[in-house]
Formats: C-alpha cells, sequence, structure tokens
C-alpha cells in the first residue's frame, strides 16, 4: 500500500493535479490574496530602505536604531517621494495627458491627411487589389480592431471588479509594516507547520522565493525609473511633444515584459507621426535601441537571473493573469511565475526516485535541463 502510495505520489498526473488544484484554490482566494500580495511588494520595495536608515549610529556609534523606527523612517522616506513625485511630476503630467486627449482628434486628422493625400490625387495611378482579396482585408482589419477593443473593455472591467471588491486595501501598510518588522518570526512559524525532517528543505525554498521576489521588486522599481527617465529626455530632445506622458507609459510599460515595450512605443510613434514621418522613424529607432539595450544589458545586471523566465512562459503567464484579474493580473503574472519556477525546481524531482539514484554529475545535469 505504502509503495503503491509513493509510485502514485512520484506520477507527473498525480503532480499535475496537484499543481492544479492549488491554483484553483489560490484563483478562488485571489481578492483576498490580492491585499497580501501588495503588501508584500511593498514590504520587499521599503526593505533596502530600511537597511539603510538602520546603518544610522548615535552617541559616537554606540547606539543603533531600532527596527521599529527605521521601518517608519522608511515609510516617511517613501511618503515622501510620493508626495514629490505627486507635485513636481503626476500633476504637470495630469495637464500634459488632458492636452494630449483633447489634441488627438486633430492628431488623427493630420496623420490621415498625411497618409492618404498623395493617393487621393490620382488613385486610377495605382493598382488595387482583387475585390475578394479587399473583402477579407477589411473582413481582418475590422475583426481584429474588434478583438483588441474587447481585450481591452474586459481588461479594465475585471480590473474594476477586483478594485471596487478590495476594501481590504487599507490593510496594506500596515501588513507591509509587521512584514518588515517580524518577518524572521514569521518565517520560523511558517517552517514549523513542517515536520523537523521537512523543516531545511521549506527553509531553503522559502528564503529562495524570498530571494527571487527580492531581486524582482526592487530590479523592477529601479528599471522603471530609468525607463521613464530615459524615455522622457530621449522624447525631450528628438523634440515630441508630451515627453512626460511617455515617460509614465515607459514606466508603467517597465512592469509588463515582452508586450509592455511595443504597448508604451506605439503612442510616442502615432504623435511622432503626427508631426513628421521623419520624427516617427527616429522615434521607432530609439524605442528599439534602448529597449534592446534595457533587455540585454540593464536587466541582467540589476534583476539578475534569479527570474530566468523564457518568453514562451512570460507570455502565457501575462495572457492567464490578464484573463484572470485584469490590468492587475499582468503585473503580478511575472512573479507569480517566478515563484511556480522556484516551486519547480525544488519539488518537482524532489522525491523522484531515478534522480534519487543517479550520480551528482547526472542530477546536476538533469537540474539545468
Amino acid at each position: 500500500m505504502i509503495k503503491d502510495f509513493k509510485v502514485l505520489r512520484n506520477s507527473t498526473a498525480f503532480k499535475v493535479a496537484v499543481a492544479a488544484l492549488i491554483s484553483f484554490i489560490l484563483y478562488l482566494l485571489g481578492n483576498f490574496l490580492l491585499p497580501i500580495l501588495l503588501a508584500v511588494g511593498l514590504a520587499f520595495l521599503l526593505h533596502p530602505i530600511s537597511k539603510l536608515f538602520g546603518k544610522i549610529t548615535l552617541g559616537r556609534g554606540t547606539i543603533h536604531l531600532s527596527r521599529v523606527v527605521t521601518i517608519l523612517m522608511a515609510f516617511l522616506a517613501f511618503g515622501l517621494i510620493v508626495f514629490l513625485a505627486v507635485t513636481y511630476i503626476i500633476l504637470p503630467l495630469f495637464g500634459q495627458i488632458n492636452n494630449l486627449v483633447g489634441k488627438i482628434p486633430d492628431y488623427t486628422t493630420k496623420m490621415d491627411a498625411a497618409t492618404f493625400d498623395w493617393l487621393l490625387e490620382d488613385p486610377s495611378n495605382y493598382p488595387k487589389l482583387p475585390h475578394n482579396i479587399e473583402s477579407l482585408f477589411d473582413y481582418i482589419t475590422s475583426w481584429l480592431m474588434g478583438f483588441v477593443a474587447a481585450v481591452l473593455r474586459n481588461l479594465l472591467k475585471s480590473t474594476l471588479d477586483i478594485i471596487t471588491n478590495l476594501v481590504g486595501l487599507i490593510v496594506v501598510p500596515f501588513l507591509a509594516f509587521y512584514f518588515l518588522k517580524d518577518w524572521r518570526d514569521l518565517r520560523a512559524m511558517l517552517i514549523n507547520f513542517f515536520s523537523y525532517e521537512a523543516q531545511p528543505r521549506v527553509a531553503h525554498i522559502i528564503d529562495e522565493i524570498g530571494i527571487t521576489l527580492s531581486c524582482y521588486i526592487q530590479g523592477l522599481a529601479r528599471l522603471s525609473l530609468i525607463a521613464g527617465f530615459c524615455i522622457a529626455v530621449g522624447t525631450t530632445i528628438l523634440g515630441i511633444h508630451y515627453p512626460l506622458v511617455f515617460g509614465l507609459l515607459a514606466i508603467l510599460a517597465e512592469m509588463v515584459p515582452v508586450v509592455g515595450p511595443l504597448i508604451g512605443a506605439v503612442p510616442a510613434v502615432f504623435i511622432a507621426y503626427s508631426q513628421s514621418p521623419q520624427s516617427a522613424f527616429y522615434v521607432a529607432l530609439f524605442y528599439l535601441v534602448f529597449y534592446q539595450f534595457d533587455a540585454n544589458v540593464l536587466m541582467p545586471r540589476i534583476i539578475g537571473r534569479k527570474i530566468d523566465l523564457h518568453p514562451v512562459i512570460l507570455i502565457l503567464s501575462l495572457l492567464i493573469g490578464a484573463k484572470l484579474y485584469g490590468i492587475l493580473g499582468m503585473l503580478f503574472a511575472v512573479p507569480v511565475a517566478a515563484v511556480y519556477r522556484v516551486l519547480y525546481k525544488e519539488l518537482w524531482h524532489s522525491t523522484d526516485e531515478a534522480l534519487e539514484e543517479a550520480t551528482p554529475a547526472q542530477f546536476d545535469e538533469s537540474r539545468r535541463k
């Protein structure tokens, strides 16, 4: 009986079923878990600031600030940064956004005129597609526009539905405070749920997840600020209107890997094209160069390779997150996928007898694969 259970436990079908069940339970608890996840993210973001204040000494270096004081100072510093950002960046940004929204019809008309007037001069000089191909093209175009509109509606609806149910968001800073203050006790409490034999492995997994999330959240914050600053400065140098708007879009786009930079670049190219086709070319080239530098130089150096998710996994995670929880789901898709990767690496083959009997070299090779 015990042997049959071990065989069942080691089977791929059983592991997939357990993973699916856990994922389904987490999905059902999504509204409850979201404030906790936000608090965890805020705690990871404030942790280095708190450590920095912890290095302050008083009385000729003999007195150190208490953990509670350093955490409160970190919250105050974070609040000051938010206040300065709202005062000197967000409020001027709202002015640019309002101006941009009011001029979008003018930009569209101008772009249409610049693009299609040359066709209207003498349309007979240009070849026409056969009628059936034209109909197919019109159908595909209308279908794509309808599909994009439906996706945006679903994203906004699902996001608003979640936000309206999140009265618990008010507890986020309080949870973040206690996560920062008592994380060692909480870690020990979680480890003690398991047997003595399993506790070393559980401690290792918790530490791996902590390191992964810390690298991602803190690195993403730095990358977002760098991207926003570079895009705002670059579009200003290129003479494109509303550079603060594009800087904000770059900050938001950096939080959604793979597809985010593309979404952030489209409005900039659109506005640049309304000024001149040459400006659109330079803006597109600038975005291409910057995001190649971002992906191949900045991201590996700042975030490191702790995430190490294949682009296909990233895209699938984003699609699933968008379908389940809208925009918020897209923001949490990558860290959740990174946690799943840690769990897979540490647990999927942990009871596999073939791996247990393998030589160390074979075991390392299987882990690399």
